[in-house]
């Protein structure tokens, strides 16, 4: 990603998720684009991870990353507007403004391939710090390609806020390694930021 991009942000997940599991079905049906399985109440629920987690972490995310003047949603790739997430984010009642400036581009993105014109910013940021906020980080591309487009068009972004990461833990005995010491402590809103 960073040889596509120039830099790779830090990414913070909120939880981790293997498939399958209750938050992988929440993430994925929480959109009304979830077909016949979409539920409104797992919108509800984002809402209240999400809050939560802002609730306690606010403070410290500023501590580490600085000042917010927004957050940006990372928008659908398929272009679905506004993302779902917006809304989630809005009914947190952060405080934090939603800055609503990106939109899908004309670059191709797929799984592992971030690329500059995935994205393209509809204002100039002129030094507005933002953080990006995204449901589910996979491999990263799409997120990271949005934070390249934000930060084209003079925005800072200090990281990317996610509800959750995916993890297979069959994947490597690594990644088996980091599922089981994540996955054996009790979750904790108030735990270390970074």
């Amino acid at each position: 990603m960073k040889a596509a991009l120039g830099e790779v942000w830090q990414v913070v997940p909120i939880s981790l998720y293997e498939k399958p599991s209750e938050l992988r079905d929440w993430l994925k049906f929480y959109k009304p684009s979830g077909g016949d399985e979409y539920d409104p109440a797992y919108g509800i629920k984002l809402i209240q991870i999400l809050s939560r987690f802002l609730d306690a972490q606010m403070s410290n995310i500023e501590a580490a990353w600085g000042s917010i003047d927004g957050i940006c949603v990372v928008p659908s790739t398929k272009g679905v507007a506004p993302h779902p997430l917006c809304e989630v984010y809005e009914r947190t009642n952060a405080g934090v403004p939603l800055v609503d400036v990106l939109v899908r581009g004309k670059g191709p993105l797929r799984h592992r391939f971030a690329h500059r014109d995935g994205f393209e910013c509809t204002s100039q940021g002129a030094g507005r710090r933002v953080l990006l906020l995204d449901d589910v980080y996979t491999t990263g591309a799409t997120a990271q390609s949005a934070a390249y487009a934000l930060k084209a068009a003079g925005y800072e972004v200090p990281g990317i806020l996610t509800i959750a990461r995916r993890i297979n833990p069959a994947f490597t005995p690594q990644v088996r390694s980091l599922w089981d010491r994540c996955s054996a402590d009790d979750f904790d809103f108030n735990g270390k930021f970074i």
